[in-house]
């Protein structure tokens, strides 16, 4: 496959909007449209026997969902930088311990969207609030592993990148798989 022009449709705040025009290997001329995102990371925040959650207000679905903490990787930020930036304002902790457990495109048959999963532990209260974006609706909700793992197995998360988070934080660090 090859692009033969690009015309960006949007440039937003967080995304861009992008028109390809491309040969494919047959020969046929096409369009492909791609959402330009910069990069994100996902914290699974272990205190205690809980896991830090976070309820959010997803404006484009219209509702609140339960999901691991998580943002935007910033322009010349690194990647753990990001997570602990966003541990912080989303949850009011702090972890002397992150581990990276794996990175994956979220959904790549239209986005960049590249996503780096961390595991933070040793967790510290560093303020008595948590500081989200002042457009986040957020609220934080520690939630005991058992239920949480009880939750996934009854498919009460909805987001995709916690799904993918605590599955792969209970099967393969929680028990050693």
């Amino acid at each position: 496959m090859k692009t033969i022009f690009s015309t960006k449709l949007y440039e937003g705040k967080i995304l861009n909007l992008r028109l390809d025009v491309v040969e494919l290997d047959s020969r046929r001329i096409t369009t492909r449209e791609v959402v330009e995102y910069p990069g994100a990371v996902t914290i699974i925040p272990i205190l205690e026997d809980k896991i830090l959650l976070v309820n959010q207000f997803r404006y484009p679905i219209g509702k609140e969902l339960l999901e691991l903490p998580a943002g935007k990787i910033e322009e010349g930020e690194a990647p753990l930088e990001t997570a602990k930036r966003e541990l912080e304002e989303e949850t009011g902790f702090r972890a002397r311990k992150f581990t990276l457990l794996t990175k994956f495109y979220t959904v790549p048959g239209y986005s960049t969207e590249y996503m780096y999963l961390y595991l933070a532990e040793d967790l510290t209260k560093e303020d008595a609030t948590a500081l989200p974006d002042f457009d986040e609706i957020i609220s934080v909700r520690p939630m005991n592993q058992d239920d949480a793992f009880q939750w996934l197995k009854e498919g009460r998360f909805e987001d995709a990148k916690t799904i993918l988070g605590l599955l792969f934080y209970f099967n393969f660090v929680k028990n050693g798989r």
